[in-house]
Order: structure tokens, then sequence, then C-alpha cells
């Protein structure tokens, strides 16, 4: 669409802001409210597709229902030659993929803050019963002020509504996509989750976490492999911080946040000191789901269709035989009824009904045999309990030992040590145990192998160079990561307040942040100068000597006084006591003396700077000759 085009005598377009798969973006003006909007309008070449219309729709549906601080206002829709659109609250920022680009690293508050946003516009649409399915950066707007908001629902749907809409097809982009729909399933508030936590570690890593050659793969490595661990690109990235993107992105669903509101409540005490020793996330075993394997043509032909098949095969299983048949055969062979009835989980009456039935002449069990079965079973257990008893052990706490000691205790106990790793501690000293797998106090059986975790040490990291940035941000990043930060003021013409102007510890330096204490010198801004009182106490010569000391520009005026002596200052431009910039300039008026008869004027000025007193000085002079001559 042409600039300066007008829609329905309102929208005057102003410029392209792009474009997408749907729909084209403008920046436009309305002409009656006298404000700036968003112009989203249909694609020519997609107008006639119903279904991208309905999706179009149900955007301005969605949104229109969504009232948010953090979510873009609807504010009209239409249709303009055959072609629908939608005008929208204009964003003046960028989206959050570009803030990234151009901000990273982001000080991990600010990613806080920025995802705490988020999360609350999320569960605004959640409590809606509206789902995104489509949550990624390139949705999420950062206008100027920091403001978030998300955009773009044009594939959401209301929850109650999901039963109405194709249950098979996958929505949304692949590198935020869930695992329960790349296997298919259905979009839910989880699977806003998930993409919230993919977002997370876009935030912190500037990289998605998966990558593939085809969009296959990519939704392959969602629902097979691992969430990789942010740790691992940035060491500094609190455990905890990293446990809200594990919890967000667990395989399933159900071990992720119940809802946006507690991963936002989380996700505030992340960067808390308390929560400094966190172990790692781990879900919830996942050995009582069903592992559903996909077809990869399947798989293949719905991420390039949208729609996955719904053809499966029939199971193979053969028929099971008839309970009939059972009875009849075991009757047959003699058993008694009681145990055909046991075999075939039916009623004795039932079986007599069908041996009787078909003729076969059916026994009582006598007591005897069943009652010393009974006691030969009752031993059994008993005999079964207390090697049970007997073998039962208690994993020992082997914290703090040496590996030789606690591998001794651990055999001493009738266990057996198996596998020794490593991770870094902030409590044991190196080469001392940290944990077990199993931990201490859990039931184990004799000569169970017990895995060993030893301690490689604190944690050294590159310290990183924070010149330049915000003090208070950067300072509460740090302390959360065991840092000790002090701060020491000082004040700069060219760095504004509150930015820090050095560090003490060396950028590159490899560092343990619990036992580092980092000292940064802080901008105060502009440095200030306190004005002494100069009137009918200093002359011209001492007023320059200050500014030239302290770097002020002086400007003087001379005049005739009778009251004030001769080069003394009669008055000044700033009162005395006042704190000025050097970038302030101090006006001065020096006497002459009082006037005499054969003095045609009387004031005459001149003017001087700081940095010259014999200038100053000369001026007056030629001032004052040029006045008698005149």
């Amino acid at each position: 669409m042409l600039p300066d085009t007008v829609i329905d005598n309102r929208y005057k377009i102003i410029k392209s802001l792009g474009g997408g798969g749907m729909a084209n973006v403008y920046l436009a003006y309305d002409k009656f409210l006298n404000r700036h909007v968003t112009f989203k309008m249909m694609r020519l070449d997609m107008k006639d597709d119903t279904n991208l219309a309905k999706r179009f729709k149900r955007e301005a549906i969605a949104a229109t229902e969504l009232v948010h601080d953090n979510i873009v206002q609807v504010y009209d829709t239409g249709e303009y030659e055959g072609t629908q659109y939608l005008v929208m609250e204009y964003v003046e920022g960028m989206d959050l993929k570009t803030f990234i680009t151009d901000n990273f690293p982001i000080p991990y508050q600010q990613v806080v803050d920025i995802m705490t946003q988020i999360l609350s516009a999320v569960q605004a649409a959640h409590a809606a019963d509206i789902i995104h399915r489509d949550l990624k950066p390139q949705n999420i707007l950062i206008n100027d002020a920091g403001q978030v908001k998300i955009t773009d629902f044009g594939i959401a749907v209301a929850k109650s509504l999901q039963n109405m809409t194709q249950t098979n097809t996958v929505i949304g982009s692949v590198h935020y996509l869930s695992p329960e729909q790349t296997r298919g399933g259905m979009a839910s508030t989880k699977s806003d989750i998930y993409a919230l936590g993919v977002m997370l570690y876009e935030m912190l890593t500037k990289q998605v976490p998966y990558e593939g050659d085809t969009p296959v793969a990519v939704a392959m490595k969602h629902a097979t492999e691992d969430m990789p661990s942010v740790r691992d690109f940035d060491p500094r990235i609190p455990q905890a911080l990293e446990n809200v993107i594990l919890k967000a992105t667990a395989k399933r669903p159900q071990d992720r946040y119940s809802n946006a509101a507690a991963m936002s409540d989380d996700l505030s005490t992340a960067l808390s000191p308390r929560r400094s020793d966190e172990e790692r996330f781990a879900p919830m075993s996942e050995t009582t789901d069903e592992t559903r394997i996909i077809p990869m043509a399947q798989i293949q032909d719905q991420l390039k269709t949208g729609v996955s098949s719904d053809k499966s095969l029939p199971d193979d299983a053969p028929e099971e035989p008839s309970i009939k048949d059972a009875i009849i055969e075991h009757g047959k062979k003699g058993y008694a009824v009681k145990s055909i009835a046991k075999m075939v989980d039916r009623t004795p009456s039932y079986v007599r009904q069908v041996l009787k039935e078909n003729g076969i002449k059916f026994r009582k069990a006598p007591k005897w045999p069943w009652a010393i079965l009974g006691v030969v079973i009752l031993g059994t257990l008993v005999v079964m309990f207390l090697n049970y008893q007997s073998s039962k052990l208690v994993v020992p706490d082997v914290t703090n030992l040496t590996q030789d000691s606690a591998t001794n205790k651990l055999q001493k106990a009738g266990l057996t040590v198996g596998s020794v790793s490593s991770t870094t501690s902030t409590t044991v000293d190196k080469g001392n145990v940290v944990r077990t797998s199993p931990k201490s106090g859990s039931e184990a059986k004799k000569g169970d192998t017990i895995n060993l975790i030893i301690s490689s040490g604190r944690a050294k990291v590159r310290f990183g160079d924070y010149v330049g940035s915000d003090y208070a941000m950067t300072a509460a990043q740090l302390r959360a990561q065991g840092y000790t930060v002090n701060k020491q003021d000082s004040a700069s013409d060219d760095v504004a307040a509150g930015k820090i102007m050095s560090q003490s510890v060396d950028a590159d330096g490899k560092v343990d942040p619990t036992s580092t204490t980092v000292v940064f010198t802080v901008s105060t801004g502009a440095a200030k100068v306190t004005v002494p009182d100069f009137t009918n106490k200093a002359t011209q010569q001492q007023v320059q000597d200050w500014a030239s000391q302290h770097d002020i520009v002086v400007n003087f005026n001379t005049q005739y006084d009778g009251t004030t002596k001769k080069d003394y200052v009669i008055s000044q431009s700033i009162r005395g006591g006042s704190n000025i910039t050097k970038d302030m300039v101090l006006l001065v008026t020096i006497s002459r003396g009082p006037q005499t008869d054969s003095s045609s004027s009387s004031s005459v000025s001149s003017s001087s700077s700081s940095s010259d007193a014999s200038k100053s000085s000369s001026s007056s002079a030629s001032s004052s000759d040029s006045s008698h001559k005149n």
C-alpha cells in the first residue's frame, strides 16, 4: 500500500513497518483522534483464503477482549476493497528479538523485569480463557520507556473453543513449539508457558535452545532432547534462574508451572542470595508415561501442511481365547472349581454352571492340600520378609568426606561405590564429597551401587566489563551471584550520573564470585563548585584567580560606583554560597571608583574569561581609557 493512502476517510498510511505470511503492517495516522496507529491489513493474495480470514477475525476478537497494560490494544476493525484490516495501538520501539540483538548481554535483573511484564500479560490472557499459541520474541514489543507489550493474537484461541478447531494442526513457530504440539497434541496454557521458557533461554544466551537443518529436525529435538543448560553458556547465570527455564520447558506439561502467575512468583526470587545454593531442577520421572513414536513422514507432512495425519494402523494383537473355552479345557483336565475360578478370574458359581452345561463333572478341592499350601506360602512370606529386613540399609551421610573416606564408609555399610563425577561447590572443599546418588538417608539394599559427586572447588568465571553500565542494576545482579560490591563516587563532566566509570577487577580476570570484592567508581555527574560571596570583599584579580583555579568562566563588567572601592566587586550574577557546574558563566561587576567631572560616561563594560587574567585586566584598562578619550 502506497504512503498517503487514506482508508475509510480516516486512516492515512505513512510508511510500511513490515509484513508476514498473513498480513502487511503499516504506520498510519488516525485523522479523527489525532494519533499514530498501527494499521494491519491482510495480504491481497490471501484475501480469498477463508481460513486466514477466520484467523484474522479471531485476532481482533481475542485482542479486543483483553485490556491490559502489557497487551497491544486493538482500536478498530474494518474492510477496505474487500480486504480485512485491524487498527491497533502504535508502540514506538522495537521487538524483543531486535532488543536482544542490540543489547546483549542483558543484565539479569532487566531480563527478569521484561519477563515479569510478559508473564503478567499472559496470565491476563489465560484468565480470559485465551491461549496465544505463538509466543516468540518477534511478537513482544518494547517501547522507549521499557514497557513490554504482547501483540499478534492471530492464532490465539479460546480454551473453550479448542474442540471446535483442528486439534491435529501444528500452529506456531517451531523454535518455541512445545513437545506436545510437535506430537500433534492440543495447545494449552502449558504450551504458552513452554514458549515463555524458551524465550527466557534466548534472552540469557542470545540463541534458541534447538537448531536444525529443517523444521522437522527442530521439532524432534523439542520432543526428545534435554533442554541445554544456560550455565554451560555462562556459568555466572544463577542456578535458580536456570531452574525457571527448566521447569517452564519440562517435556511433560504436568511438570511445568501450573500457570503464568506461579512462574512469575518463582522468577521474582531467582536472583535472591538465599537461593544461591539451589540444586538443578529435575522433573518427575516419566516412566509412567507411555512413549508415543510418531512416523517421520507424518511429522514432515504435519509441519509442511499444518495438519497431521489421523491414519493409524490397528493393533495386531490376537483375540483373547473365550473364557468358557478355558473353563472347559481346565475342567476336562480335572482342576477343582475354585482353582479354575482363580485362573479365569470368575466366580466359582459361574465356573460350575459352565462345566454343568457342557456335561463336565467337577470336584471340590480337598481342604487339607489348601491348608498345607497356605502354611507353605505363609512360611515363604515370613522368610522373604526377614531376608528383606536383614538386607535393608540406609545410605550413610558422607558429605564433606574425602573420596577415599567416603568409599570406605559406604563399603563398610555393605554398599558398592559406582561412578565418580565432579561439580563446583561454594560450601564443600575441593576433593570432598558434595552429595551421593541416591542421596544420604535413602533406603538401599545390600550391594546397591552408590554414585559419588566430588567437589571441584568454587567455580571461576570471567568477570566481565561493566564500564558504562548502570550501577544500581549491575550491583544487584552481581550481588545475586555472590559478589561483594562497593561503590566509590566521582564527579565527571563526560559520564552521566549513576553510570560506572571504572572497576577494580579486570574484565577478563577469572574469579570466584563468592570470594570476590569489586569496587566500582560511579559518576555523580558534572562537578559542582561553590561560588563565594565576592561582593565588596574581592578584587577583580582575586575573582579571576579563583575562576582559573576552578576552571569557571567569568565575564566582567565595570562601572563607576561611589560606595565600592575601585577594582572591588560591586555585584555578581550568582549568589554567594550557590553550587554551579563548569558549564555555567559567572557575571561580575567591578567598581571603577567614583565618577569624576571629566567622565562623560557613567558606565563602561568589558568582559574576560577565567582562562586569561591578563586579558581581563587589559580589557578593563582599555575600556577605561576609551571612556576618558570619549
